[in-house]
């Protein structure tokens, strides 16, 4: 039966420390808010720092809902199943912390553990409650090994491509609240760092080529229409990365959910006062008329002028230039 412990050590620690993969428990405060549940694992990313302090290294993902929550209000459940062996679940209920990679003392915690690409933090949990329970409900399984495609990914990416990914991906939680939005936007500032951002992106997407027109359209109007020759480079390999897009003709089904986040991609560029903004303007207002009203989101990029025209709105754009 479960039981409550002082502390982890012994055969709770043992046990703690030959798992392959935990569970992480986070909720915000708002009653209709998600309640978001992460499985955490990677070799050498992870372990107890003491018997009452728990540790894993927090590498940039797809979202960012567990630091948005510790941001919040610090409250965090850790649990540990066996799926070999005797049954047996192990929870840490506590407070955790992110020490992040620009933080003072990221260095000495990441050195703890083995070096993980695209890594963003360290998450601390300061444990509560210790207890275990019986684990007759956790089925037996095999361990067949780990996937290398995370660390992969984020070594290819280096490490600013995976800060322009973090500004993109984990700057809030998809309930709204601030998450992992510590990337410095320096480089966000001048002409020349905007240059170096987006020849970063479109090196990341293949077979890319910078359309030579683009614009969004709500239910077949277009909004703001970027015409050949114009200085909409950058705003157009942010669309196409959100989009997975190789900047070819053609007429592209947006969703709110893209449309959103290629709006948190280039809002850093706003840091740049040298120039106007006017895809970020022309988005954003895009996104308020389909949160009023509804309707059917769609991009169209235009590589060269001779290319057969994709659809109506297609034809509208380039009756514009």
């Amino acid at each position: 039966m479960g039981k409550v412990h002082e502390r982890v050590e012994g055969r709770l620690r043992a046990f703690v420390e030959r798992q392959h993969v935990f569970f992480v428990g986070t909720a915000p405060l708002a009653g209709d808010g998600h309640v978001n549940v992460s499985p955490r694992g990677i070799p050498g990313t992870f372990g107890l720092l003491d018997e009452r302090t728990f540790a894993w290294v927090d590498t940039s993902g797809s979202g960012s809902e567990t630091i948005a929550h510790l941001r919040e209000n610090g409250r965090i459940v850790v649990m540990f199943c066996a799926f070999d062996g005797a049954p047996n679940v192990v929870r840490f209920h506590g407070r955790g912390r992110v020490v992040t990679r620009y933080d003072e003392g990221y260095a000495e915690l990441a050195a703890r553990f083995v070096d993980l690409p695209g890594a963003r933090a360290v998450i601390v949990v300061d444990i509560d409650r210790v207890s275990d329970a019986c684990g007759y409900g956790v089925p037996l399984m095999d361990y067949a090994g780990e996937r290398d495609l995370l660390p992969r990914y984020f070594r290819r990416k280096g490490v600013e491509g995976s800060a322009d990914y973090r500004r993109r991906k984990n700057r809030t939680s998809i309930d709204g609240l601030p998450a992992y939005d510590y990337d410095p936007l320096d480089e966000w500032a001048t002409l020349d760092g905007l240059g170096r951002i987006r020849e970063r992106l479109a090196a990341q997407i293949d077979d890319w080529t910078y359309p030579m027109s683009f614009g969004l359209a709500l239910d077949g109007e277009l909004g703001h229409v970027n015409l050949p020759g114009g200085q909409h480079r950058l705003a157009a390999v942010v669309l196409a990365t959100v989009l997975k897009h190789d900047g070819s003709t053609a007429t592209i089904a947006v969703s709110p959910q893209q449309l959103s986040e290629a709006i948190t991609a280039l809002a850093p560029a706003t840091a740049c006062t040298e120039v106007d903004h006017p895809n970020l303007a022309a988005w954003r207002a895009l996104r308020d008329a389909y949160d009023e009203r509804g309707g059917v989101i769609t991009a169209v990029f235009v590589r060269d002028g001779a290319d057969p025209v994709t659809s109506p709105v297609d034809a509208d754009l380039r009756g514009r230039w």
